[in-house]
């Protein structure tokens, strides 16, 4: 039996590549600076660090440059809502298609997959979009009670960059080295490569500890 439903609205318009979408070129260049620490650190570690750090510190750039030019907070909350009711408006249209639609869409698929559209393929497509529309909710009520600090810019970038690279360097080095020796190495290298990292090494102590506690607390994802 097919579900009739309400024609919808006119779904939200998106702008084809916002202001703060990413895609421009990733910066791994490294100062002369950062390349003669490098070179002095290269036979008493293993691996190529070089390679890593230049990684590292191109993804860090790229982040911290689409902070800079990213969008305001009120504005991404919009942003997250509209998705979210277009999603919303989508799943209706899918789950109200009119007879004709349905029959050519349950032929097509058949042609295309070998099965049909009601089934599987739309309970399927369905609970995914459910779910997209259920993660973009808590999302939405996570930015509107996140806090901001206007005119401060945050550094866990930064601290991370700063913890990772110190880790890196206590777990390749050939010779046993301190924590302490490693955040000091570690801030060195930062500072050669033009990131700017405080001199007290109390600080900078008092930095890493506190991304490694932040790291824990947030699950390894990839997505934007």
């Amino acid at each position: 039996m097919t579900k009739r439903g309400k024609r919808s609205k006119a779904l939200p318009v998106f702008d084809n590549k916002p202001e703060w979408s990413t895609g421009d070129l990733v910066d791994e260049s490294l100062s002369d600076a950062a390349q003669a620490i490098i070179a002095d650190l290269a036979g008493h570690h293993d691996g190529d660090l070089q390679e890593w750090f230049k990684e590292k510190l191109g993804s860090y750039r790229a982040i911290i440059r689409e902070t800079e030019k990213g969008p305001a907070r009120h504005e991404e909350i919009r942003h997250v809502r509209q998705l979210r009711l277009h999603l919303q408006e989508m799943s209706r249209g899918i789950n109200n298609l009119p007879p004709f639609a349905e029959g050519y869409i349950n032929g097509a698929c058949f042609r295309k997959y070998g099965h049909s559209f009601n089934g599987s393929f739309l309970s399927g497509t369905t609970a995914s979009v459910a779910e997209l529309i259920d993660l973009l909710d808590i999302v939405e009520q996570d930015l509107e009670q996140a806090p901001t600090i206007r005119g401060v810019k945050p550094k866990f970038q930064r601290d991370a960059l700063l913890a990772d690279t110190a880790d890196k360097l206590r777990q390749s080095s050939l010779a046993k080295m301190t924590k302490r020796r490693a955040a000091a190495l570690a801030r060195e290298l930062l500072v050669a490569a033009g990131v700017e990292v405080p001199e007290d090494i109390v600080e900078y102590e008092k930095l890493i500890r506190r991304a490694k506690k932040r790291g824990e607390k947030k699950p390894l994802t990839n997505l934007f």
